[in-house]
C-alpha cells in the first residue's frame, strides 16, 4: 500500500470516528409522547418565489448514478455514492443524505451477509438514525470474522461508548491500537479515559501524541483536537478548550461538531455575541440554527424571532414526519427559549435513554436542576459514580440539585 493509499485510509477512519463521536445526534426513535405540532403548508405567491436552493450537481456524481442505474449489481460504485452522501450528511447535518445512501445500498439492504463493505455502511447509518443495538450487531459481525478491520473497531468503539458499554469499546480500541497510527489509538481511547475519571492523564497524554504525531493527516489532528478539548472541558480549562476548538476550525472551517462546541463554551462563559457571529450564516445545519437561536434569544437580537420560529418548523417539519430532530437540541431550545423546563427535562431524560455521551449528562442534569426534579437526574448520577466520571460542568448543575460527587473537580471561578 502506497503512503498516499494509506493517507486516504486513515482519513476514511478518521472521518468515519467524527461522524460518531460528533454527529450522531439525529434521532428518529422513540420519544416522550406529545402532539404533532404541524408546519403549516407553504404555498408561493408567483411562479418566480425561490422556495429553496439546492446545490449543484456534480457531474461525475450524476454519471456515476446514470452508470449504477444501468449496472445496479455494481456494489463497488455503490458503496461509493453511499459514502459520498453520507460524507454529505456529516458536513452539513441533513438525515436526508443517509436517506440517500440506503436508497443507493437497497439492493443488498436487507440481506443477512451483505458484502463487506455494505455491511459496514449499513452499520453506519443505522448508528446515525440511533439504531444502536442493530448498528452493534452489524459491527460485532465484522469484527468477529475480519478482527484485522479498523474501521469496523473504531466505530463499534464509539457506539459503544454512546450505550455505555465501556469494556467493548475499550476492546476495541485495543484492537485500534494494533492497526492503526498511534493518533488514532490515542484519540480512540482518550474519551474511555475520561468517562474512567482519568481525565487529568488523558489529557497531556493526547496532547503528547498530537504533538508528536508529525505529517499526521489534517481530519486525523482535527479529530485529536476535538477530543483534547471535550478532556479540556471536563477539567474547567474553558480556555484551553476553546483554543484547540479553534485550531480544529483552521484545519477544517466545516467541522459542525468543533463549531458546536467553541459556540457551547462562548455562551457559557458570557461571550454569547462572539457565539452568535461564530455561528452566522450557517442556519441551514439544525445543530448550528437552534444554537445561533439562543444566543440570539439571550442577546435580544434583531434576528431572534426569525430563527425561533426558523427552529420551531424544523421541531414541528420532524414530528410530522414522524422522526426527530436532534433530542439534545430540542431540549436546550425547550429550555432556553421557550422556558419551558419541564419540556425539557422530558426531553432529556428520552435522550438519555437512547446515548450516554457526557454531553447527554451534562444535559439531563442542566434541564433537571432548572425543572427542580432532581429524581429525573437520578440515572445520570448513578452513571457518574458508577464510571468515576471527573466533569466540572456536570458537577456544576448537579450542585443546582445539592449533589455532590465524590472526585469531580470543583467548577471553575467564573464560570455559571
Amino acid at each position: 500500500m502506497t503512503r498516499t493509499n494509506r493517507r486516504k485510509r486513515w482519513t476514511l477512519l478518521a472521518l468515519g470516528a467524527v461522524g460518531l463521536a460528533g454527529a450522531v445526534t439525529v434521532a428518529a426513535v422513540a420519544a416522550p409522547a406529545r402532539k404533532a405540532r404541524l408546519a403549516p403548508v407553504y404555498t408561493p405567491t408567483s411562479d418566480i418565489k425561490i422556495v429553496a436552493r439546492v446545490a449543484a450537481r456534480d457531474p461525475s456524481e450524476v454519471a456515476a448514478r446514470q452508470a449504477l442505474a444501468s449496472s445496479p449489481e455494481n456494489v463497488e460504485l455503490a458503496v461509493q455514492l453511499a459514502r459520498s452522501d453520507i460524507a454529505r450528511y456529516r458536513t452539513l447535518s441533513d438525515p436526508r443524505y443517509l436517506g440517500r445512501a440506503q436508497a443507493t445500498l437497497a439492493r443488498w439492504w436487507k440481506l443477512s451477509e451483505p458484502p463487506h463493505d455494505v455491511l459496514l455502511l449499513r452499520a453506519t447509518i443505522l448508528q446515525s438514525t440511533h439504531e444502536f443495538t442493530a448498528a452493534r450487531a452489524d459491527l460485532d459481525r465484522i469484527v468477529n470474522t475480519r478482527p484485522d478491520d479498523a474501521q469496523a473497531h473504531l466505530t463499534r468503539a464509539v457506539v459503544a461508548t454512546i450505550t455505555a458499554d465501556y469494556a467493548a469499546a475499550r476492546a476495541s480500541c485495543d484492537a485500534v491500537a494494533r492497526l492503526a497510527p498511534p493518533l488514532v489509538a490515542a484519540t480512540c481511547v482518550a474519551p474511555l479515559d475520561g468517562i474512567a475519571g482519568k481525565t487529568a492523564e488523558a489529557y497531556p497524554r493526547l496532547g503528547e501524541t498530537l504533538s508528536s504525531a508529525h505529517g499526521s493527516d489534517p481530519a486525523i489532528r482535527g479529530w485529536a483536537l476535538t477530543a483534547l478539548a471535550e478532556l479540556a472541558l471536563q477539567l474547567g480549562d474553558h480556555e484551553a478548550a476553546a483554543r484547540h476548538l479553534r485550531d480544529a476550525l483552521v484545519l477544517d472551517g466545516e467541522d459542525a461538531y468543533a463549531r458546536n462546541l467553541l459556540a457551547d463554551i462562548l455562551m457559557d462563559t458570557d461571550r454569547v455575541a462572539e457565539a452568535s457571529q461564530l455561528l452566522a450564516g450557517r442556519d441551514a445545519i439544525d445543530s448550528h440554527l437552534v444554537r445561533r437561536a439562543i444566543a440570539e434569544h439571550q442577546l435580544r437580537g434583531p434576528e431572534a424571532p426569525r430563527l425561533a420560529a426558523a427552529m420551531r418548523d424544523q421541531i414541528a417539519a420532524a414530528a410530522a414526519r414522524g422522526d426527530r430532530i436532534h433530542l439534545r437540541e430540542e431540549a436546550r431550545f425547550a429550555l432556553a427559549v421557550d422556558g419551558d423546563a419541564a419540556r425539557a427535562v422530558q426531553l432529556a431524560r428520552a435522550n438519555w435513554d437512547v446515548q450516554k455521551e457526557l454531553a447527554d449528562a451534562r444535559l439531563l442534569a442542566e434541564t433537571a436542576a432548572a425543572a427542580r426534579a432532581p429524581e429525573a437526574a437520578a440515572p445520570v448520577i448513578a452513571w457518574a459514580r458508577g464510571s468515576g466520571v471527573r466533569d466540572a460542568w456536570l458537577e456544576r448543575s448537579l450542585a443546582r440539585l445539592g449533589v455532590r460527587l465524590d472526585g469531580l473537580v470543583p467548577a471553575p471561578v467564573g464560570t455559571r
